[in-house]
């Protein structure tokens, strides 16, 4: 009889464990939510705009458009030649990454950088990073995958993307 009693009470413990490592092998790092309705913040022009960016593909090097869609064509990140070394070194790889310029806003403020996959995002102004105001992401929404805010001021700023896992990448900077 006791030994029935330890064989289940170790057969409980040994489901309890599993149970465990079951619910804490997703709790390392919280899934995005899924839809669009799932951003902090309303992305519908951004989302138009990713869905249809204007012109070809953009080279690293090239100015991006203001509050209009664009198209990358990112370089294997050891090829990038980023004006600082980004703040979080790419999770994988291979991985792509690319510097875009942008020219001086119209107005200083907060502006929305949004993406159609995941990536780090750093924007430089002034020879120094910009800290980002807020963060979203969501998965399952049709062109858009990521968006950040920044605060700009009226001056030129480069646009670092890294830890892209796709070559091709739609991007929108467009004021809040």
């Amino acid at each position: 009889m006791r030994a029935t009693l330890r064989v289940l009470l170790a057969a409980r413990l040994l489901g309890a464990g599993a149970a465990i490592g079951l619910l804490g092998a997703g709790c390392g790092a919280a899934a995005a939510p899924i839809g669009c309705d799932q951003f902090k913040w309303p992305i519908a022009h951004e989302q138009a705009a990713l869905a249809a960016p204007a012109g070809g593909p953009l080279a690293p090097g090239a100015t991006l458009p203001a509050d209009s869609g664009a198209r990358l064509k990112l370089i294997p990140f050891g090829e990038a030649k980023l004006a600082l070394a980004p703040e979080r070194p790419p999770k994988f790889s291979p991985s792509f990454a690319g510097a875009y310029f942008l020219d001086a806003p119209a107005a200083p403020g907060v502006y929305k950088v949004t993406l159609s996959a995941g990536a780090w995002i750093d924007v430089v102004q002034d020879g120094k990073f910009l800290k980002s105001v807020a963060f979203s992401e969501a998965n399952g929404c049709a062109n858009a995958r990521k968006s950040v805010k920044f605060r700009f001021a009226a001056e030129p700023a480069t646009l670092q993307l890294t830890g892209v896992g796709d070559p091709d990448v739609a991007i929108i900077v467009s004021p809040e």
